[in-house]
């Protein structure tokens, strides 16, 4: 009879995640390309390609470019109508973050009386990076239930909410997560908007702590040694638990890492890239603690906007966002933000503090608009303690505050848009590897294809 050991178990697992995601893209694109053309109303392409001077957005300051292409489609949502878009993103220097995802969904808009009405939709998407990176992969299943009503002529009610689940083929990431918006929008006869929004988001990680043992062999001291999933954090109990103490001892190797180790420094971002995805950029592993369970988190958002027109052709708008966690914290060692990236670490659940944003929109004609945007982030990141850059531990919890400038200019023609960008980033953090400025430039178009009848 032929034993399964659990590592082998595990990676046939997730190499049937990985193909079954593979199969959720050629489905999406087989729905895009049979499906009835009276289905859909339109079809766009886009292009964009972006270069940034710190991809990585750390103390060390690594370049890139960016292109990305997409195809999406589209319907007015009269009756049930399919949209959906696949999108290609291409590193060139750093290429194994490139991606490729589609989304495929299903729209129904009810009508309620004349002033009214329900909307919902059910979404399917998956994601797939190169093989470095492929414990980014997921799929996701999302479910979209909105109101939107007048409470009179020139007041509008809504509530928003979005339920859904990823599934990652690196199974820490693993969640399950809920959002529910109510906002208000009052418009004044003087040109003033006052928006007044709340937000409740609920996340749920299945199993945060799992981490696993291998027989696979890795360049890494720590690798070799037969843990998958362990970090260089990870303390001699965690690995008895797990039953790698024995295995490790057999191979006669050294608990160590080539990044992220205490006391011995965390690396640098180029280095640490060629990790792959179960390291984050910042040199420590994603995951360096065992335990059995999930993890939650809820978090609670209030916001307000007030937007002013000057004239015919200027308006100028401010608004602020205050969020704080309600329970639980970040499950993760390290919470990464990559430019144009996905990392399943740094989202709308990792931090709380507030957002301020001030800006100036201007129609400098009939089909040339420009906008000049200043943001300003203060961040807490619960759970995540902040480490010098020597990976020692500074007994804080991670705090980031940033500056950040955006101006664009966009030509709108019959049916192809062009744009430019522009953006300047100063981030500050007691943690000195978030510490970091950096410029993005991009330029592109979208095009649209035409209409179905």
């Amino acid at each position: 009879m032929k034993t399964l050991s659990l590592g082998s178990g595990i990676k046939q697992v997730l190499n049937c995640q990985n193909e079954i995601l593979k199969l959720m893209i050629i489905n999406l694109l087989i729905a895009i390309f049979s499906f009835s053309p009276a289905l859909a109303t339109t079809f766009q392409f886009s292009l964009a390609h972006n270069s940034t001077n710190n991809i990585f957005q750390s103390y060390q300051p690594v370049s890139d470019q960016i292109t990305t292409a997409g195809l999406s489609f589209g319907g007015d949502s009269s009756s049930v109508t399919l949209y959906g878009n696949l999108d290609l993103n291409y590193l060139y220097r750093y290429s194994e973050l490139s991606s490729f995802d589609g989304k495929l969904g299903a729209d129904y808009l009810v009508p309620i009386g004349q002033k009214s009405a329900f909307y919902f939709a059910l979404e399917g998407e998956a994601v797939i990076f190169r093989s470095l990176y492929d414990y980014f992969n997921n799929g996701a299943g999302r479910f979209i239930a909105n109101f939107k009503g007048y409470l009179s002529g020139s007041t509008i009610f809504r509530i928003d909410t979005i339920s859904q689940y990823k599934n990652y083929k690196y199974g820490i990431f693993d969640n399950l997560s809920e959002n529910v918006s109510m906002s208000l929008n009052q418009y004044f006869t003087s040109r003033t908007t006052i928006k007044i929004e709340a937000n409740y988001g609920y996340k749920y990680y299945l199993h945060p702590g799992l981490i696993s043992t291998t027989g696979t062999t890795s360049t890494t001291a720590l690798a070799s040694s037969g843990t998958d999933y362990l970090g260089s954090y990870s303390s001699f109990e965690n690995l008895s638990s797990l039953g790698a103490i024995n295995e490790i001892m057999n191979q006669g190797s050294i608990i160590a890492s080539s990044m992220g180790q205490q006391g011995m420094g965390r690396g640098n971002p180029k280095d640490n890239y060629k990790n792959g995805g179960k390291y984050s950029i910042s040199g420590v592993p994603y995951q360096t603690v065992y335990y059995t369970g999930g993890k939650s988190i809820q978090i609670m958002a209030l916001s307000g906007l007030i937007s002013q027109g000057l004239g015919d052709h200027l308006e100028a708008s401010f608004s602020g966002t205050k969020q704080w966690y309600l329970k639980g914290e970040n499950p993760f060692s390290s919470s990464d933000e990559i430019f144009m990236v996905e990392n399943p670490t740094y989202d709308q659940f990792s931090w709380q503090g507030y957002a301020l944003k001030a800006k100036l929109a201007a129609e400098l004609s009939d089909k040339l608009h420009s906008e000049f945007q200043y943001d300003y982030f203060s961040k807490e990141f619960p759970g995540i303690t902040s480490l010098d850059l020597s990976g020692n531990s500074l007994g804080i919890t991670r705090q980031d505050t940033r500056h950040q400038f955006t101006a664009s200019l966009e030509l709108n023609l019959s049916r192809v848009s062009f744009f430019v960008n522009y953006y300047y980033i100063k981030n500050s953090s007691n943690d000195p590897w978030y510490t970091w400025n950096g410029s993005i430039i991009s330029g592109g178009l979208t095009w649209s294809l035409g209409s179905s009848k």
